[in-house]
């Protein structure tokens, strides 16, 4: 029946995505929709609005059931978590509805709700952890302005400048000096700026050059790889932060690294690894389990009172769907 169903949902800057499951974690129906963060912007309650009722809205079409009732529900929210059980009250019930920043979900999925801490690189970065008797602490997630360091966001200011510094003669030299270019398509650096200080190129497409600079480092770039030992270590700084607001840097945690940037591997894991292991040499680099998405579920299913076994954890690999497979961009 709907009302011993449960929800997830993971509403992010590119996406929204739900998901229905049965307290044993088998994922009945997925649905997918665009972003639903910003809310305080002009239309942005609207936009949410709009977003989390058709997502939610296909994942129960897909399970060929009503959009009615649902024993538990859990939102993990890139922005606007404040707000969301206001805007799904209108057309969702729930006996338990929760919402949270993302980054309790990211670390709920990647630990199977479990203590740890999860450092998240993408376009920016952020690190969040919790320990067992429930104390929480978070590091960074500034924003671009900010702070992000380490962020593809940041990686991609960080290679701009070597380029510049490289056209001036400031820096030394680096193939970043012709691949930046050509990785937007134009003719040289003076171009590059044009377009920078220009609508033309905006935050993504900055963090886009994280890609051109991994691609730089993994051919031999010395001052590409020095910007990945850079980011490495003010990732593993965030982290470090975390575990001294929780006590925790003597005793260890697990350490999950999920996001975009991370997919450079050993070029920012090896620098992370070793700037952690210094400070705190019992805590241990883990592979993130699933994606946030699945943190929501399984936060969802821990509200309802059920528990989280191991038959839960197979029927969720067995059923999980193309779209929730991403550990992060």
């Amino acid at each position: 029946m709907p009302e011993e169903l449960v929800l997830a949902v993971d509403g992010g800057q590119s996406r929204t995505l739900a998901l229905i499951a049965t307290p044993e974690g088998h994922i009945l129906g997925s649905g997918l929709s665009g972003p639903a963060n910003h809310v305080h912007e002009p239309g942005g309650m609207a936009r949410m609005h709009r977003a989390l009722r058709d997502a939610i809205g296909q994942a129960f079409e897909q399970a060929g059931l009503p959009p009615d009732r649902v024993r538990s529900a859990c939102f993990g929210m890139t922005g606007g978590a404040e707000v969301v059980p206001q805007v799904v009250g209108a057309f969702l019930k729930s006996d338990h509805l929760t919402a949270y920043d993302d980054m309790v979900t990211a670390l709920a999925g990647a630990s199977l709700a479990q203590p740890g801490v999860v450092v998240i690189a993408g376009t920016g970065a952020i690190a969040y952890g919790r320990t067992a008797d429930g104390r929480q602490a978070r590091s960074g997630g500034w924003g671009y302005i900010m702070g992000d360091e380490g962020s593809a966001y940041d990686l991609g200011i960080q290679t701009l400048r070597a380029a510049t510094q490289a056209q001036d003669g400031r820096g030394p030299a680096t193939s970043l000096l012709a691949a930046v270019p050509a990785h937007f398509g134009l003719a040289d650096m003076p171009a590059v700026r044009e377009a920078v200080y220009s609508p033309a190129i905006g935050r993504p497409q900055i963090a886009s050059l994280a890609r051109v600079a991994a691609q730089a480092a993994a051919g031999g770039d010395a001052v590409a790889r020095a910007l990945f030992v850079q980011a490495g270590q003010s990732l593993a700084q965030a982290a470090l932060a975390v575990l001294a607001r929780l006590e925790m840097v003597e005793q260890g945690m697990p350490v999950y690294p999920t996001g975009g940037v991370f997919q450079a591997g050993p070029l920012i894991l090896e620098p992370f690894g070793a700037t952690l292991g210094q400070a705190s040499p019992k805590s241990e680099i883990r592979e993130a389990t699933f994606a946030p998405v699945i943190g929501a579920l399984l936060m969802a299913l821990q509200q309802a009172g059920l528990s989280i076994d191991n038959g839960v954890v197979q029927s969720i690999r067995t059923t999980l769907p193309a779209l929730a497979r991403s550990k992060g961009d």
